[in-house]
């Protein structure tokens, strides 16, 4: 269980938004929803990596165990961010396989020719990333999160840049992978179609402030 009690991104020691409490259980897919510009991927950005004046405030726990302020789910989370981030001098095979390069070449080949064939890029493998659209790009950057497999998993607006009928498809795999495979994903985004139809949501708000 990942538990995120009264928290809120700050920026230069200002939150961003009032602060929220949410529990994410294996399995479960929860909805983070606000208006663009309030905080959503700064608040993801903060659980993972802060930095330029962004802190943590509240608590994170994760089985129960308090996990420390400053960036509490570095390490065990997979990210896909809202511009995919992939690098160019590699393959897209080899962009998807670093999640799991620990794994022998085989194995790891053989799984991510699975999850390319899965989200529709089949053949794509040694394909220059640079040459694909921003919806192949990102479900390139989806394909490396859920090939490693990982117990949380933190989504920002994954799915803006897929058309309606490939969206539809790409929303399905990864809730389906998300349920199949025990994890806890955190999905930011502003529209209200990307959610599951079933998981709990938070809404994000501004903060006001006392002064």
């Amino acid at each position: 269980m990942l538990e995120l009690t009264n928290l809120a991104a700050c920026r230069d020691g200002r939150p961003l938004f009032a602060p929220i409490s949410v529990a994410i259980a294996p399995g479960e897919v929860v909805t983070c929803m606000g208006p663009s510009g309030l905080g959503k991927s700064s608040l993801l950005q903060a659980l993972v990596l802060p930095g330029s004046g962004l802190s943590l405030t509240g608590e994170v726990r994760l089985d129960g165990q308090l996990r420390p302020n400053a960036s509490p789910l570095r390490g065990l989370t997979q990210t896909v961010l809202q511009d995919p981030l992939l690098f160019p001098h590699l393959s897209v095979g080899a962009n998807v396989g670093l999640s799991i390069a620990a794994l022998p070449r085989q194995s790891r080949q053989s799984k991510v020719s699975a999850v390319l064939d899965r989200l529709g890029l089949g053949g794509f493998a040694s394909r220059d990333p640079m040459t694909l659209s921003r919806g192949q790009r990102m479900r390139v950057s989806l394909a490396r999160a859920l090939v490693a497999e990982p117990q949380i998993l933190l989504l920002d607006e994954p799915f803006s840049a897929l058309d309606s009928d490939l969206r539809e498809h790409v929303k399905t795999l990864v809730f389906e992978t998300v349920l199949q495979g025990q994890m806890m994903a955190f999905l930011v985004t502003h529209q209200e179609a990307d959610r599951p139809d079933s998981g709990a949501m938070v809404c994000l708000t501004p903060y006001l402030s006392d002064d």
